[in-house]
């Protein structure tokens, strides 16, 4: 009896490090180019994905995936973008010695019809528990829009994350913006004090289908 208990809590320690190893690759720093491949297929899938880097001084970063640029992966790291290159970089920030890429659960795409209301009450409507959750589509801004707050949005969303926001118009009356695969969150932070009526799509990176909404696929890594 005693030998069967430990032969399952073998099987079972042994399935869980090859759910675990399954969500962490590890690369040498010469396999950079690999790591950035790996790291921005992700990313672009509506993973959130995080990257640890050793250094060849032996500094430890961990960072959110940001961007990738041949063989430059760019993380956020403290609200930072640092840039990492292989062992023998000259431009980039950092020198890796060891890369891991970690990612989680799947990313389930849904319709998102139009909302109308104030910014605070809409956007909260596409919060859920989650990795991360990204929005794409138009948002419609009614009445006297500070362009300082839509600079902010833009800012933010342009340069520190994955996400971009396009102005398509911005008038006394209102604005227009168009929003690709931006937090939830920055948006309900910049236009919480304004109506809004939005549509579109949510990337909502988790482990499981958490929304009543229409739902379009559903991504593995």
């Amino acid at each position: 009896m005693e030998y069967r208990k430990v032969a399952a809590l073998i099987i079972i320690i042994g399935i869980a490090g090859f759910v675990i190893n399954g969500e962490v690759h590890h690369y040498q720093g010469g396999e950079i180019y690999e790591a950035a491949i790996k790291a921005y297929g992700l990313l672009v899938r509506g993973f959130n994905v995080t990257v640890q880097v050793e250094t060849v001084n032996g500094r430890h970063i961990t960072g959110t995936l940001l961007n990738v640029r041949g063989s430059t992966i760019s993380l956020v790291v403290n609200g930072t973008v640092l840039t990492i290159g292989g062992p023998e970089a000259t431009r980039e920030n950092l020198k890796a010695k060891l890369i891991k890429v970690e990612y989680h659960g799947k990313v389930f795409l849904y319709e998102v019809p139009p909302l109308y209301g104030k910014g605070s009450d809409v956007f909260s409507k596409l919060l859920v528990e989650s990795y991360s959750d990204r929005y794409s589509g138009n948002i419609y801004i009614d009445g006297n829009v500070s362009p300082i707050k839509i600079g902010m949005l833009k800012y933010q969303a342009d340069y520190k994350t994955y996400g971009s926001i396009t102005i398509n118009a911005i008038t006394s009356n209102g604005a227009v913006i168009t929003a690709s695969m931006v937090p939830v969150q920055y948006l309900q932070h910049y236009l919480s004090n304004y109506t809004v009526y939005a549509y579109g799509i949510l990337y909502v990176n988790s482990n499981e289908r958490n929304l009543p909404l229409k739902l379009l696929e559903v991504r593995n890594a």
